[in-house]
This record gives C-alpha cells, structure tokens and sequence, in this order.
C-alpha cells in the first residue's frame, strides 16, 4: 500500500509541474509574438499598421517644414507604397534611408492651414518581430505665413491595426537621435507635451528636446519612456486557470493520503 501511496503522489505533483511549466511556456511564446509600440500599443508579428500624425490648433498658415521620421526596420517594414502627405503635395522625401526619414515642404503660394485637427502625415508598416519600439520624430523647421517658426500647434497621432484605431490622439515621441539634434536643429522647438509655447497649458515647465541652438532658453530634457512588455490577454487569463488546477491536483493529492491513512488506521484497529 505504501508503494502505491509514493507512486500516486509522485504522479500528482509530475502533473502539476507539467501544467505550471506549460503555463509558464504559453506566456513566453504569446509574449515573443508581441510588439509593443510607444508604450501605447500592443500589436502582433504580420499585423499591418498605420501610424498617422495630425497637426492642429495654429493660429498661421504654414509654408514649409522639415521633419524626420524614425522608426527601427527590424521591427517595422515600412510599404513604400502606402505614404501620404495629407493636404500637401510636392513633399520631398527619402524612403530608401532606413530608420530615419527625412521629408521637407515648402510652397509659399499656397499656405496650408491647420486650426483644426488635420492629417500631416500617415505611413504603413508591417510588424516583423517581437519587443518593444518606438514611432519618433523630429522637427527642424516649421514656418508660418509670417516666415516665422510655428509658435501655436498640437501635434496627436493614431495608429491603426488592420483598419481598427487602437491608438487615439496620443502625444508624439520626439526623437533624441544624437546627430539630428547636432546637425539638423533648427528654429522650431519640440516641446515634449507636443503644443507650441503660445498655446500649451504648461507654461512654468514646458520642457523640450533640442539641439546646439545658440541663444535658446529652453531647458533641454530627453524622454524617459517607460517600456512594457504587455502580454497576450488570452495568456494572461488562462496562466491562472491553470496554476489554479495544479494547486487543486496537489492538495487533492494530500487528501488522498490523509484519507487512505485513516482508513489503514481503522483497519488496523478492528
């Protein structure tokens, strides 16, 4: 009988081990099939995305800006074929440099006006791996119709996942790539809340990241982004399931026992 009370037990927790390591095993493998983006979104490896850029809220009508785009090619595939400028044409771009886009505008006969909300950008990618990314960007110029920077604007995006938003009027990332900020600064000033300096609601510590510009007074601050890995939610409601049964296998296993030595203990006193 005691050979077959270690047998049982020894085949109890076996199974329960199995059910806890395969529970362990499903989180990884839904987790390594994730990529999250901005600390916003969380997508899937093959999912088609857009990211899309909206400017609003400027008091002047805009001539022309420089702006680059980044991204990281091992995460995200960028269809060539799916870039639009919004109400601009004539925009000049480079899509063959991976990671860093650079895409200027200038049209002084035709001022484009962006008091309300309104696409500047959107471009489509295709998640190739796994981990945590970012979608940033960087404005070295944007001037008004005044041939001044842009002072008044909010900057928001989206993104999309095969045709449903996700991701909804959120603050862009600015970029704190070193040679853009060595190279590329320019009038313009990229305020981390993603609002001009007229009309942001942070006046007393409206922080921006900037480059070498002689003379600026703003207070230079990089994004401390805090990354996550946001599993599957179908991993993270069955992981529990599945500790739970293996926690019930185990005590049912002691019960067992206690149940079988009592019945040897009576036996034994009859």
């Amino acid at each position: 009988m005691k050979k077959h009370l270690i047998s049982f037990i020894s085949i109890c927790f076996a199974l329960a081990m199995m059910l806890v390591g395969s529970a362990s095993t499903f989180t990884v493998f839904a987790a390594e099939d994730d990529l999250t983006i901005n600390s916003d979104a969380t997508v899937k490896v093959g999912d088609k995305i857009k990211y899309t850029l909206y400017l609003s809220d400027t008091k002047e009508d805009i001539i022309g800006f420089e702006l680059r785009l980044f991204y990281d090619h091992e995460y995200l595939e960028l269809d060539k074929d799916n870039v639009s400028y919004g109400k601009f044409d004539g925009v000049v771009h480079n899509l063959n440099l991976e990671d860093k886009i650079p895409i200027n505008w200038t049209n002084i006969s035709t001022p484009m006006s962006f008091s309300k909300k309104a696409e500047f950008l959107s471009m489509e990618f295709t998640v190739l791996k796994g981990g945590e990314t970012e979608i940033s960007q960087f404005v070295s110029e944007m001037y008004g119709d005044d041939m001044t920077y842009l002072k008044s604007y909010k900057w928001t995006y989206d993104i999309t996942v095969n045709d449903k938003v996700i991701v909804e009027d959120k603050t862009p990332l600015i970029s704190d790539d070193e040679e853009t900020l060595e190279k590329n600064q320019g009038s313009f000033i990229n305020y981390l809340d993603g609002m001009g300096e007229e009309n942001t609601p942070n006046k007393d510590d409206h922080q921006a990241i900037i480059g070498s510009m002689p003379g600026t007074q703003v207070v230079t601050e990089y994004v401390d982004v805090t990354k996550y890995q946001q599993a599957d939610s179908g991993s993270s409601s069955i992981t529990p399931i599945i500790i739970v049964v293996a926690i019930v296998i185990v005590i049912g296993a002691i019960a067992a026992i206690l149940i079988i030595k009592k019945r040897d203990e009576e036996k034994a006193n009859d």
